[in-house]
C-alpha cells in the first residue's frame, strides 16, 4: 500500500452533472481492502478516469469512507464476514453490474452503446458504496444472507443505496452540488437521491424500462408504499413496484430518505441560523446512528421491514429519547411499514416499551440475576410461546449505553414441493427467527425485539421462490457439484442448489447485485 497521500475521485457519480474527479483523502480503514493496482509510489492524484491507476484510487477512496460511515455509526470497528481483508475486483469482467460474493466485491465493466466508451462500474461511487454496503450489512447481520424472505433481499438493497447516499454525503463538495440544486429543499430528487446515473442510463439503453430508470438506476425520493410481495408482479417498469429485490426495496430506502430529510428540517426549524451544510451534516448523522442502533436491536432471521421499522422507533428512544419519533411514525405509518397503534407504542412517556413485531408483545418482563446462557430464560420462553422451537444462544452483541444485548436465534426447515418451484423442487429453505433482548445493569429487559415468521413470511418466502424459478434465477446443481460464483455470474443465477451433510436438498444464496438480473 503506498504511503497516504490525496487521491483522486469521483465523489458522486460520473455520470451526475457536475461531478469530476476530486482530490480526497482516503478514509481511516485502508487496512481493511485488497485494491490491486495502486502505484507503488504517486502519481494518484494526476490519475485518469480509465485507467486502472484511477480505479484503484476512486476505490480506496469510497470504500473506506463507506466503512468509516458506518464504523462510526455502530461505534466500533468491524471484520468482514470472510476475515479481517475485503479483497476488491476493480475489473472482474464485461457485464453490465457489480457484485458482492462474500469472497471480494467484483466491478464488471462493458462498451457503452450510446457512447461506444468504455463504462467502467469501479468508478461510481454510488455503485461502490452500495456494494460495500451489502459486505458491511453481511459482517452485522449474516443471517440476512440465507434468508429467502423478499423483504430481506429488499432490505439488502435499501442498506446498499443507504450506504452510498450516507458516503457521498461525507464529501463538501456534493452537498454544496444538492443544497444549489434543489435551493435547500431535500424533499426534491437531487443528484445525491438519484443513484448511479451512468450506470442507469447504460442500462436503460441496453435493456429498457423494467430494469432501469431513464436518467438513473433508482432515485430516493419516491412515494412507493408497502405491499404484501405476493400481491406485486415479479417484474415491472421503473416507475412501478414490483417484488424483485431492488424494485421493491425503494420503499425502505425511500423511507429511510424522508425520515433524514424530515431531521434536517427540524433542526433548521429550530434553530434559524443553523446552515443548511450543518444541518445535512447533522441529519445524516442522527439518521444513520439511528439505523445502526436498530441492527443491533433487531432479531435474527428476517430483515422484515416492519421489524426493522419497531427497532428504529426504539434506538430512537435511547439515542434522541424522543425528539424524532413523530418523524419517524409519520414515514412509517405513511409508507404503510407499520400501523400507527404499532409505532404509537413508542410514543414517548408510554409505559409500554415493547412493540409487536410478530403478534408478540413483549414489554417489560423480568430477568433479575439471569446471565446469558444457551437457552432463553423459562419466563420468556413461556411469553414468547416457543411451541418447542429450539432457541440457540448466538451472541452477546456487547453494549448500546447502560444496557447488555443479548441475541438468540432460531431456524426450521420447510420442504418446497411443486413443479412451480423448479429446480427447487424437493428443497429444504430455512424459516429464520430469534430474539433480542436489551438488559440493563439491573437485569431488567428494557427491550425485547421477537420475530418468528408467520403464515403470512412463509407465504411471501414460497412466492419469492416461485418467481426465482419462472426467471430461471437458480442453478440445479448436482450432488458434489461446486458451484462457481464466476459461473452463477455469468448466467444471472444469484441463488444455486446445494446439498448438506444429510443429503437434504438447499436452496443458498451465491452472490448480490447493484442492479437486478437481466438476462434470461
Amino acid at each position: 500500500m503506498p504511503p497516504l497521500q490525496k487521491l483522486i475521485a469521483f465523489l458522486n457519480d460520473p455520470g451526475s452533472k457536475g461531478d469530476v474527479p476530486e482530490l480526497m483523502d482516503a478514509g481511516k480503514s485502508v487496512a481493511h481492502f485488497s485494491i490491486p493496482g495502486l502505484p507503488a509510489t504517486g502519481d494518484l492524484d494526476t490519475a485518469k478516469p480509465g485507467s486502472v491507476a484511477f480505479q484503484a484510487s476512486h476505490l480506496l477512496v469510497i470504500l473506506t469512507h463507506a466503512y468509516d460511515v458506518w464504523e462510526n455509526y455502530f461505534g466500533a470497528p468491524y471484520d468482514w464476514e470472510n476475515g479481517k481483508v475485503l479483497p476488491v475486483q476493480p475489473r472482474a469482467g464485461r457485464d453490465l453490474n457489480a457484485y458482492y460474493d462474500r469472497t471480494a466485491l467484483k466491478f464488471f465493466y462493458t462498451t457503452d452503446s450510446l457512447t461506444k466508451r468504455t463504462l467502467y462500474t469501479s468508478e461510481s461511487s454510488d455503485v461502490a458504496a452500495h456494494e460495500c454496503g451489502h459486505a458491511i450489512l453481511d459482517a452485522h447481520h449474516p443471517d440476512y444472507w440465507s434468508s429467502l424472505h423478499p423483504e430481506t433481499g429488499a432490505f439488502h438493497e435499501a442498506f446498499g443505496d443507504i450506504t452510498a447516499l450516507l458516503t457521498t454525503l461525507q464529501f463538501p463538495s456534493v452537498r454544496a452540488r444538492m443544497l444549489k440544486e434543489t435551493n435547500e429543499d431535500l424533499r426534491v430528487s437531487s443528484n445525491v437521491t438519484r443513484l448511479a446515473e451512468q450506470l442507469g442510463k447504460a442500462l436503460y439503453l441496453e435493456y429498457g424500462k423494467e430494469v432501469s430508470g431513464a436518467t438513473f438506476l433508482r432515485d430516493l425520493v419516491n412515494t412507493f408504499r408497502f405491499k404484501e410481495s405476493w400481491e406485486l408482479p415479479a417484474s415491472a417498469p421503473s416507475t412501478r413496484l414490483s417484488s424483485e429485490s431492488h424494485s421493491y426495496s425503494r420503499v425502505f430506502s425511500g423511507a429511510f430518505y424522508q425520515i433524514f430529510v424530515g431531521i434536517y428540517e427540524q433542526k433548521r426549524k429550530q434553530d434559524s441560523k443553523l446552515a443548511a451544510d450543518e444541518a445535512v451534516c447533522q441529519a445524516r448523522d442522527d439518521a444513520g446512528k439511528i439505523l445502526a442502533t436498530a441492527l443491533v436491536l433487531a432479531p435474527p432471521g428476517d430483515a422484515v421491514f416492519r421489524v426493522i421499522a419497531t427497532a428504529m422507533f426504539k434506538a430512537e428512544q435511547q439515542l434522541f429519547q424522543g425528539a424524532y419519533f413523530e418523524i419517524l411514525k409519520k414515514v412509517f405509518s405513511n409508507r404503510r411499514i407499520l400501523q400507527v397503534k404499532d409505532a404509537n407504542v413508542f410514543k414517548p412517556h408510554t409505559k409500554t416499551v415493547g412493540a409487536k413485531t410478530s403478534g408478540v408483545n413483549l414489554g417489560l418482563l423480568s430477568m433479575a440475576g439471569t446471565q446469558a446462557a444457551p437457552m432463553p430464560p423459562e419466563e420468556l420462553q413461556r411469553a414468547l410461546r416457543l411451541r418447542g422451537e429450539e432457541m440457540i444462544f448466538a451472541r452477546e452483541l456487547g453494549r448500546i449505553e447502560d444496557e447488555k444485548v443479548v441475541q438468540y436465534r432460531a431456524q426450521r426447515l420447510i420442504p418446497l414441493r411443486g413443479k412451480k418451484f423448479g429446480p427447487a423442487n424437493g428443497a429444504m429453505i430455512p424459516i429464520q427467527g430469534g430474539l433480542t433482548l436489551n438488559v440493563d445493569d439491573a437485569g431488567m429487559v428494557a427491550f425485547s425485539g421477537f420475530y418468528r415468521a408467520g403464515a403470512d413470511d412463509v407465504r411471501a418466502i414460497r412466492d419469492h421462490v416461485e418467481k426465482l424459478a419462472e426467471k430461471k434465477r437458480i442453478y440445479d446443481a448436482c450432488p458434489g457439484d461446486e458451484a462457481d460464483i464466476t459461473h452463477l455470474i455469468t448466467r444471472q443465477q444469484p441463488y444455486f442448489i446445494a446439498y448438506d451433510e444429510q443429503g437434504n436438498k438447499i436452496l443458498r444464496r451465491a452472490y448480490i447485485s447493484c442492479a437486478r438480473c437481466f438476462g434470461e
